[in-house]
């Protein structure tokens, strides 16, 4: 499994494929790395604000497939 690992001398964060609490650091020799928590890469349709044409794709199909619920609610659409 790959997971993160920080050193615990310099900080440096590097992927490993191993699943144990520590392993031995391969930038600092004589010290242990840690396994860490990382956030997971993913996107959710219409938040990408790399490809705002995306985003805007994606509130326009959803504007119109709820254009009954906006205009009871009084929002322009």
């Amino acid at each position: 499994m790959l997971n993160d690992y920080r050193c615990r001398k310099c900080l440096v964060i590097a992927e490993h494929w191993a699943s144990f609490k520590t392993i031995p650091s391969k930038c600092c020799k004589g010290f242990v790395a840690e396994k860490i928590f990382s956030g997971g890469n993913f996107s959710l349709p219409g938040t990408d604000t790399g490809f705002p044409t995306a985003a805007d794709k994606w509130a326009r199909r959803h504007r119109k497939a709820n254009h009954l619920n906006l205009k009871k609610l009084g929002i322009p659409c």
